[in-house]
């Protein structure tokens, strides 16, 4: 017989990030022994609850709009843009790994909802194939099944499609989110007639060692968001953070016509 995935699934009681007046019954198939994102939804709380503070925080409309979800992992994000953007709306999922890529489609299915578009699609500069690592999914110690990198070889590593960002359709974006472990740089280069056509508030992880190793840097990065007429600003300024630079790894990029100097930054 086939070994299975040790996969649990939860319902979870979950407060509306945006709404302090809702609270939400959500469901979820889940690794148990993914040590990051996983935790925040067994336990009922908010991943990078900054985010969405941010949004309330500053009255952004989202309702109706597009969200873009870069390394996607296996939902949590999407399910609760899901109920962002409504009835009117479309959030966009990308993730690569096609495992957890099934897990996001699962969790996107056992909520019920329409307008989640799952992609197994790795997002960078260009239309081509990739590699990535592939992690032990049938594994029972701590993994971090969302760090995971693309690599410039093929041995022992996933085979996956790229695509630019710029080959897709969007209705009215109101922000892109990023997370794919170092390959940030890589995303904004695919994505430069998206951002110049929609000026969408953007969302992305700064991870030094990460960008490093793909020729990039935090410096380089936000030399290259800001020279596209962004505003940069780091989540979390001057609270200390369990990670290799001291520091919260997000930040948003707000458009410089939208005078970032009048939002709220939590």
């Amino acid at each position: 017989m086939k070994t299975k995935f040790n996969i649990n699934v939860y319902q979870v009681r979950k407060q509306d990030p945006i709404s302090a007046l809702h609270t939400n019954i959500l469901n979820y198939a889940l690794f148990p022994n993914d040590n990051a994102v996983t935790s925040s939804i067994i336990q009922g709380w908010q991943y990078e609850p900054y985010l969405f503070k941010f949004l309330k925080s500053n009255l952004i409309e989202t309702y109706g709009k597009d969200i873009v979800d870069i390394g996607a992992n296996n939902g949590n994000f999407a399910v609760e843009f899901s109920h962002l953007v409504g009835d009117e709306g479309k959030v966009h999922s990308f993730e690569p790994q096609r495992i957890i890529y099934y897990q996001l489609c699962g969790n996107v299915f056992m909520n019920g909802l329409d307008n989640v578009y799952c992609h197994n699609i790795a997002i960078g500069d260009n239309n081509d194939i990739v590699y990535m690592e592939e992690p032990n999914y049938f594994s029972n110690e701590a993994v971090n099944f969302g760090d995971v990198r693309i690599k410039k070889s093929s041995d022992n590593n996933l085979m996956v499609n790229m695509k630019r960002l710029d080959d897709y359709d969007f209705q009215e974006i109101v922000f892109i989110k990023i997370d794919v472990q170092g390959y940030e740089s890589f995303v904004i280069d695919g994505a430069l007639a998206t951002i110049k056509k929609h000026r969408p508030f953007i969302f992305v992880e700064f991870e030094d060692h990460l960008l490093k190793e793909n020729g990039s840097s935090e410096a380089m990065l936000k030399e290259k968001i800001e020279s596209l007429g962004y505003y940069v600003k780091r989540f979390q300024e001057g609270i200390p953070y369990q990670t290799e630079s001291g520091m919260c790894l997000d930040c948003v990029c707000i458009p410089n016509e939208k005078e970032p100097l009048n939002f709220i930054v939590p």
